[in-house]
């Protein structure tokens, strides 16, 4: 809610309860222009005999009463009772109906009407005290509804029983019951225009604590819960509604209301001011307050519901009420230097609240119990303008703390884009620096791989001049090529990394390649069927490459020199296979050669190497030659 809103409603707010509160105060004094009263008979009073209680015994002596006017206001009528007689007589141009005989504030009313030939009329019980059961039905605690006849005198015979510790005021009056309605219906719009801007801020403030989480709001809160409590209690809704079977306590436990407020207010200022931090003295005194308050709430219940001494208590309120106004003046006049815009609403709210309780103890002080009819309205009108100005400081604070929330967070996300901002730079240079090491070492890695290329094919060119030399024989010759075929096998390794980039290659590729070098190197024509089955392309590492391409070398070069010499009939077949299973790979190679003895085997270079380099690759060979070579390796963790 904008501030300028709130002050709109608070203007109108004013207008409206003055408005309808002068209407309320000028029905209530037309009551004695309204009233059938007759002019010539006055009203008389006599204190109660303990032996007689019958109204007809006080009916038939009038020489216990004397005249109200004539006799002063006496200590003892606070507790004794007494009886008060009333000749009336409706007039001429009223008519026969319904009437209201109403009074104010007494505890226990019995009335009796007796008409002019001495029989009872009515007769019936009333008052603040009294239990809802006792009374009619069409009754209340401050009235009688009466159906009189008119042109005919009735006496009224009232037991009148005070006890709140107040000298009572009988201020009976008899009107019409239309007259009494609209008398009433001035007050209650009044309140019911107090109570429905109560239940609406109620509402506001329980949702805007929900989205705001700010603590201020739950006090003002139960501040202006608090405040319509203790004025809808004064109407005697709160004691009919709920405490109807025992009234005193509901009576009794109206003023702790009103100390509920007060400690609500105290702890809004303590919580809005932040006055632990502000300043440490008032801030002792005020929690000093609220433990008297809280002493004082417990004093009053006791005295009420106990001693029923209302008005002893009437003084503690009024003695707490010029503490409130001592220590909101000097608390504002001391720190207002000190507090910022939005916490001076609270101090706008506070002239309010110390206005109100000035009100309230002026009113106390001149009207002493009468004063209640006053008090509901004064301090419903008194909680809606705080409650107006302390929301609009709320709000204030709340945007205020939004804003600098924005602007610090707002310093937060440039201190940390500066922070990125260096750490960014900080990478790029790593990063420049990384990319000329990779350079580097990526210059390194080609010159090693040129150097290892130029030098293995220096190697594979030197065999190749020495196979061709005229003075060297044909087993010289087999044993260059040997040679050669396990330099080209590591060559091959090696171009296929580089051509990879990476420290794995492609098996299939390799085998193939290995077995297509081979076979042009020692069967051109293509007499021998090579069969290869593998079935993917698996990535080996560059220490099962190396040595899995030496054997397959190894094993294809032995088979094409030995396995199939000339005017062998056979069709000459060479098989290799790889199979990839759970927990190993397995390679098999065949050929359907002519074998060779097992002393062969033994001292074969070429089987003892190919065992040596399964060994170096974590795998096992076994080896037949029944028909022909077979060999079946067993690797483990090689894919």
């Amino acid at each position: 809610m904008k501030p300028n809103i709130i002050v709109t409603i608070l203007m109108l707010l004013c207008i409206a309860t003055i408005r309808f509160g002068r209407d309320a105060m000028m029905a209530n004094n037309q009551v004695a222009i309204k009233t059938c009263i007759a002019k010539n008979s006055p009203l008389l009073i006599a204190k109660e005999y303990a032996e007689y209680t019958n109204p007809v015994y006080y009916y038939h002596h009038s020489v216990l009463f004397a005249p109200l006017n004539r006799i002063k206001r006496e200590v003892d009528q606070e507790k004794g009772i007494f009886w008060l007689k009333k000749e009336i007589s409706l007039s001429d141009s009223l008519k026969t109906g319904n009437y209201v005989l109403s009074f104010d504030n007494l505890t226990y009313v019995n009335l009796t009407v007796i008409d002019s030939k001495g029989e009872i009329v009515y007769k019936k019980k009333s008052g603040l005290f009294r239990k809802r059961k006792v009374l009619d039905p069409r009754d209340g605690r401050d009235h009688f509804v009466l159906n009189l006849e008119a042109g005919k005198p009735y006496t009224i015979l009232l037991r009148v029983k005070h006890s709140k510790g107040y000298t009572p005021l009988y201020n009976f009056h008899l009107q019409t019951e239309l007259d009494y309605v609209k008398k009433k219906q001035h007050s209650r719009i009044v309140h019911a225009f107090m109570e429905g801007a109560i239940i609406v801020l109620l509402l506001y403030m329980a949702l805007a604590w929900i989205v705001s989480r700010y603590r201020p709001y739950i006090w003002i809160f139960l501040f202006l819960l608090s405040i319509g409590m203790y004025s809808v209690a004064l109407q005697n809704i709160f004691v009919d509604f709920i405490f109807y079977d025992s009234p005193q306590l509901g009576w009794s436990m109206v003023s702790l209301f009103s100390r509920f407020a007060a400690i609500s207010f105290y702890l809004l200022t303590i919580d809005f001011l932040q006055l632990r931090k502000l300043h440490t003295r008032y801030y002792k005194v005020a929690c000093y307050i609220i433990f008297t308050i809280g002493i004082t709430a417990l004093f009053t219940f006791v005295n009420n519901f106990y001693f029923v001494n209302y008005k002893q208590s009437n003084w503690v309120n009024i003695t707490l009420g010029i503490i409130h106004m001592l220590y909101f003046s000097n608390l504002f006049i001391s720190l207002w230097k000190k507090i910022d815009l939005m916490q001076r609403f609270l101090a706008y709210g506070s002239v309010f609240f110390v206005t109100g309780i000035t009100a309230m103890v002026y009113c106390a002080l001149t009207f002493q119990e009468q004063a209640i009819q006053y008090v509901s309205m004064l301090t419903q009108f008194f909680a809606l303008c705080i409650t107006m100005l302390l929301l609009i400081g709320i709000r204030l604070k709340l945007r205020k703390n939004e804003l600098d929330y924005h602007q610090s967070t707002e310093s937060i996300v440039q201190e940390r884009t500066n922070e990125l901002k260096k750490a960014n730079n900080a990478l790029y240079e790593q990063q420049i620096q990384l990319l000329q090491k990779n350079h580097y070492i990526e210059t390194l890695i080609d010159e090693v791989n040129h150097r290892v290329k130029n030098n293995l094919q220096l190697l594979y060119s030197l065999g190749s001049l020495y196979k061709t030399g005229e003075s060297h024989g044909v087993q010289y010759n087999q044993a260059i090529q040997s040679m050669q075929d396990r330099i080209h096998a590591m060559m091959l390794v090696n171009q296929l990394l580089v051509y990879n980039q990476n420290s794995q290659l492609k098996l299939k590729t390799l085998v193939i390649e290995t077995v297509n070098y081979l076979r042009q190197m020692h069967d051109p024509e293509k007499k021998v069927w090579v069969n290869l089955e593998i079935e993917q392309d698996w990535l080996i590492s560059t220490n099962t490459s190396i040595p899995l391409a030496l054997i397959i070398t190894e094993l294809l070069t032995n088979s094409y020199k030995y396995a199939f010499p000339k005017g062998s009939t056979s069709t000459p077949v060479i098989s290799l296979s790889i199979i990839k299973k759970k927990l190993a790979t397995i390679m098999h190679f065949e050929d359907n050669g002519v074998g060779a003895a097992q002393t062969v085997l033994s001292t074969s270079f070429g089987i003892g190497l190919v065992k040596d380099l399964t060994r170096q690759i974590k795998g096992t060979v076994t080896i037949q030659q029944e028909r022909g070579f077979q060999y079946i390796f067993e690797f483990n963790n090689m894919i």
